[in-house]
């Protein structure tokens, strides 16, 4: 009788796609160029977002997101601007002269680096404070089971 052959197990789940730059890069071309204005305005205005991206040594990138999301808050602004004044090249220059704009697409940029380094010590003080509670409430357990069931309970062998 021959042997039969071990029955093949599962393919082991293909890992996860990386994410590929140069894809990005290849669709936002276009729309860049179809909107040139806004593009050359956005880029001038997220800096501090790229700023952020260069500091940032986490590999899940906390501080970049954190920053990106409220710079392009911030960066709206400019891009009201711009399509309020016309979509035209002629008045990229005027729009990144507005000291507003700069100092909403900065406090944006600001907010996120406030939000970055305020929240861990933060979230660590309230994690302190439940874990606190919890042997509290752990200490008047055992010495309602002391006062109830005596000495022997708390007897260490």
């Amino acid at each position: 009788m021959a042997k039969q052959p071990p029955a093949k197990t599962a393919a082991p789940a293909a890992a996860p796609k990386a994410f590929k730059p140069v894809l990005l890069l290849v669709l936002l071309l276009p729309a860049a160029a179809l909107m040139a204005p806004i593009a050359i305005v956005m880029v001038a205005a997220l800096v501090p977002s790229v700023v952020a991206r260069i500091v940032d040594t986490h590999p899940n990138r906390y501080l970049t997101f954190t920053v990106l999301g409220l710079n392009l808050v911030g960066s709206l602004y400019f891009v009201h601007r711009v399509l309020t004044m016309g979509n035209s090249l002629e008045v990229v220059a005027m729009v990144l002269q507005d000291s507003i704009g700069w100092l909403a697409a900065l406090s944006g940029a600001g907010c996120g680096w406030l939000l970055f380094l305020a929240v861990p010590p933060l979230v660590a003080k309230a994690a302190e404070a439940q874990s606190g509670l919890r042997l509290r409430r752990v200490h008047r357990d055992q010495t309602q089971l002391i006062n109830e069931w005596g000495e022997v309970v708390a007897a260490k062998d």
